[in-house]
């Protein structure tokens, strides 16, 4: 057997031994050869120009059904399906006039005739040989049962994501309207009750309508969270670059009252640009500078940091604080949707920021976490891609 080294590249036997200081005879080569041929995981058959079958590997056997003496010095035809067999001649042809590897059919649903007529779905990829000065082909034949079959798992997935994300919308829908109007029918009659009638009631009784109103205020809150939280999936937009300085900037004059009051000295480094959701990435900044100027300790001035540096692919953001820390215990739950760490009356709030941030970060395909010392300060890393990772 001679190998054109121009034409068949790494399946060259003599050259690349030679290149090791090796030198075999030509029946070495065969053995080599042969058992390269049977140690592969996939069917490979070698065939003329004419598409008679010269050489079959073991593995053929379970992937067609035929012994390989039963496969050799047939014409390749007898594996192909009966409705594409009219065409194969001619395409055969087509790829010996020009030869080169390549995989067979790429956005087809390829499949290969057993012994018993059932078929099996395939890949086959091609690459051009010469076996005694004449042109050869070697097809590597793979079977994608499963790997079609995870298409399908993957499709039926897809759609069933695509029919929940829709009922989700439906809900979306419900609360905000259909759930928000008893509740503000309940805030508003209960608040008319006690301002026609609250000279005529105790202490006791104007003290109950007060909780009962600052519970449907909550109760708002919290749907109104919620509608937030299931918005990220369903009003997603197609990414774009996003100048994070300028989301930054957006941020800081949102929360410029919040940061006066809390006295804050804001110190941001300069940001890069990424590729993402400008409104939703707002959210995650905005959310972790209201939670620093939340859970600030009252006895010293308020700093956060801001900054941001390259690590590999991604690049990696730090919000840093000098508040009241994170005690270790809670590491598990601080992302987790509703979880709150302290009492209402000491911080208020619902417990949705930081699932929502998680929620943005890991949409962008980056991760977030957190690092704490209980009465010194808390630092939250997220990364996200950079362009280049991405694009």
């Amino acid at each position: 057997m001679v190998c054109n080294n121009a034409v068949c590249g790494p399946w060259d036997l003599a050259g690349l031994c030679y290149s090791l200081g090796m030198r075999l005879t030509l029946e070495s080569e065969r053995s080599i050869f042969k058992s390269l041929l049977q140690a592969a995981p996939d069917g490979i058959l070698v065939c003329d120009a004419e598409g008679i079958i010269m050489l079959a590997s073991d593995e053929c056997v379970p992937l067609f059904g035929y012994e390989a003496a039963e496969l050799v010095g047939q014409s390749v035809e007898m594996l192909v399906p009966d409705y594409v067999q009219g065409q194969h001649a001619a395409l055969r042809e087509g790829y010996f006039a020009c030869p080169h590897r390549r995989p067979m059919g790429v956005g087809f649903d390829l499949v290969a005739k057993r012994k018993d007529g059932s078929t099996v779905p395939v890949e086959i990829s091609l690459s051009p040989f010469e076996i005694d000065g004449e042109p050869c082909a070697i097809s590597v034949v793979r079977d994608v049962t499963d790997l079609r079959q995870l298409h399908r798992d993957l499709k039926h997935f897809n759609e069933e994501l695509q029919r929940s994300n829709a009922e989700l919308e439906k809900f979306a829908y419900v609360a905000s309207h259909d759930l928000q109007e008893p509740l503000r029918m309940v805030s508003g009659y209960t608040q008319l009750l006690q301002r026609r009638y609250g000279e005529q009631l105790d202490t006791d009784a104007n003290e109950y309508i007060a909780y009962a109103v600052d519970g449907v205020k909550r109760m708002q809150a919290l749907i109104n969270d919620l509608l937030a939280y299931s918005r990220l999936s369903t009003h997603s937009k197609v990414f774009r670059s996003v100048d994070l300085a300028e989301v930054m900037r957006a941020v800081l004059a949102n929360l410029e009252v919040a940061a006066a009051e809390a006295q804050a000295r804001i110190i941001v480094d300069p940001l890069p640009e990424v590729p993402g959701d400008a409104v939703q990435l707002t959210q995650v900044l905005q959310n972790l500078l209201s939670n620093a100027m939340k859970f600030r300790d009252a006895s010293r001035p308020l700093v956060v940091h801001v900054s941001a540096e390259r690590d590999g692919a991604d690049w990696r953001f730090a919000v840093e604080d000098n508040g009241i820390g994170i005690e270790p215990q809670y590491a598990d739950r601080i992302f987790v949707i509703f979880q709150r760490l302290h009492t209402l009356d000491k911080y208020p709030g619902t417990g949705i920021g930081l699932a929502i941030c998680k929620k943005v970060v890991e949409r962008h395909q980056g991760r977030i976490w957190f690092e704490s010392t209980p009465g010194e300060g808390t630092t939250f890393y997220f990364t996200l891609p950079t362009a280049e990772a991405t694009f």
